[in-house]
């Protein structure tokens, strides 16, 4: 346990969030340049060449997976938790700017056509990610812009600073824009200016209040609040392909779609599923293409949705406050005997950022009159496996509050065994849960490795924080080590391997998790899905 360990030694990442929090919350501005000195000085694993005078391509694409394409354009973010938020701070029409999108974020944002970008921001982590990712865009794009200010020929010189694997990549990522980004890089450096709208503990709270107010009014007749509940914290797509399995009646429109993709890869590897001679499922297979063909066939997406409706599967999108998408499940309507009487729901939601999960946690815990078990599904960094793994977590150590969680994982190998073949199942980890990505070095990573943690993400610790205080008689507590072995509901955590940070040429920043989490995403799921159903046909 390190637990107030001098060794583990955060000063300069705990330098750099205290500037950026203070500045936010006395100025309610911020200009990232004012930020940069200390972002470097936190020689963060995402960023190891950032005072470099080259350009740092992995952590570049990492951020670009993760803003907009907007950026090129953009000079002002503004960050606020709630419609109200910007409504009663002068941003009254930014509802009729044009929704904008990352692939790798999952983040409500709204852009004016000019030179303005706003975010819905669901906690304190949201702030640490933007101005982290902000930071390293401003990094990065003007370095290479210093590079290509001075180049005669943009696309001959492109392939002097970056290989073509790289030059794939971010044309995958700006599609057509990417000749028009790359000039925009050429001529003109950026210097973004950001503006907290409120930074209050109580505006976070009342967003996610309004979050859980849509959810019970969509589902009044459900009655959620006085139902036992199953929480689930995983995706929207994996538990609900699980459930219809509609990809499979829908085996030849899919077939059809990924010959017509010319994806060399998928169709490879279909190839080797169907003959025998790859460890992947099938089923997994068309599930994961059934996503990619829900994204372009919006009547696909619109029938799997009526039809899950049909069997006591609903699906909330997000509305105005956190952007986090939710499915109630009615036990009792799926096809197992045992269940007809069940009054039980599923609560399942899109994984939350960080410190949103506590929010969220909490929240439903004050709505709910009984939780029977709490299932968390994430991606992780792992210090001792391999991307595509399983983690079976029992001790947690908690960033934000410092404490160091022992459970009884409600998981063991025997039920991830049965549905995972395509690689290892890792028990008995340590898991250290952070505040953001950005906030690792190398140093601190070898002194968690030393003591045991192989394990980094986000969530677990506010979701255990949020399990305290349905527990106890208090709100959490700080740097303590909290017992939680023997708990009133089941608690179960899963994480599927995205990330090696010791292997350079496996950190995110430089590939896509691709394919390489599928087969773990949809066991972890069936095992929560066949968990959650024995345990209440025990009931």
């Amino acid at each position: 346990m390190f637990q107030g360990n001098t060794t583990f030694n955060t000063g300069e990442i705990d330098i750099h969030i205290r500037t950026y929090r203070s500045l936010l919350k006395s100025s309610g501005s911020v200009k990232i340049s004012q930020l940069i000195d200390s972002h470097l000085k936190m020689q963060s694993i995402l960023h190891e060449k950032g005072n470099r005078p080259v350009v740092d391509i992995a952590s570049f694409i990492y951020v670009l997976l993760r803003l907009p394409a907007c950026m090129s354009n953009i000079k002002n973010i503004i960050l606020g938790q709630s419609y109200s938020v910007f409504d009663k701070h002068g941003f009254k029409k930014f509802g009729h700017w044009k929704e904008v999108e990352a692939p790798g974020r999952r983040r409500k944002m709204y852009y004016d056509g000019r030179e303005n970008l706003t975010v819905y921001i669901a906690s304190v982590t949201d702030v640490d990610d933007m101005i982290t990712l902000l930071t390293a865009f401003q990094i990065e794009w003007n370095k290479f812009h210093r590079i290509l200010a001075a180049s005669p020929d943009i696309e001959k010189d492109i392939g002097k600073i970056l290989d073509s694997e790289d030059i794939v990549k971010i044309k995958n990522i700006w599609g057509r824009k990417y000749q028009q980004i790359l000039n925009a890089i050429k001529h003109k450096s950026i210097d973004f200016t950001v503006k907290l709208l409120s930074g209050s503990y109580v505006e976070y709270t009342k967003a996610t209040q309004h979050w859980w107010n849509h959810i019970a009014a969509k589902m009044k007749n459900l009655n959620i609040e006085k139902r036992p509940i199953y929480f689930v914290s995983s995706n929207t797509h994996s538990l609900m392909n699980l459930l219809t399995k509609f990809a499979l009646n829908s085996q030849n429109i899919l077939l059809d779609y990924l010959h017509k993709s010319r994806d060399s890869f998928l169709i490879s590897l279909w190839k080797e599923i169907k003959s025998g001679k790859s460890k992947f499922h099938k089923e997994y297979f068309l599930y994961y293409l059934s996503k990619k063909y829900a994204r372009t066939h919006q009547d696909f997406q619109g029938k799997k949705l009526l039809y899950a409706r049909q069997i006591g599967i609903h699906h909330i999108p997000a509305h105005h406050y956190l952007d986090i998408d939710v499915q109630v499940i009615e036990l009792n309507k799926l096809k197992d005997e045992r269940l007809k009487k069940s009054e039980a729901l599923i609560l399942n939601i899109d994984y939350p950022l960080g410190w949103a999960a506590y929010q969220v946690l909490t929240e439903i815990g004050q709505n709910v009159d009984n939780i029977r078990g709490i299932y968390i599904m994430g991606k992780a960094a792992t210090l001792n496996g391999q991307i595509g793994d399983i983690l079976i977590p029992e001790t947690i150590f908690d960033q934000h509050s410092k404490n160091v969680y022992v459970i009884t994982n409600a998981f063991s190998r025997s039920d991830l065994s049965p549905h995972f073949k395509s690689g290892s199942i890792l028990d008995k980890q340590k898991t250290v849960c952070v505040k953001g990505t950005f906030f690792e070095n190398q140093k601190i990573v070898e002194a968690w490795y030393s003591e045991g943690y192989t394990i980094i993400e986000m969530e677990t610790g506010p979701y255990l924080n949020a399990a305290y205080e349905f527990v106890y008689y208090n709100r959490y507590v700080d740097n303590q080590f909290i017992n939680l072995t023997s708990t009133p509901f089941d608690i179960g955590i899963l994480h599927y391997v995205s990330d090696t940070p010791y292997s350079k040429a496996k950190n995110m920043g430089v590939r896509n998790l691709s394919y390489e989490g599928v087969e773990a995403t949809y066991s972890i799921s069936a095992a929560i899905l066949r968990k959650i159903i024995d345990k209440e046909a025990g009931f």
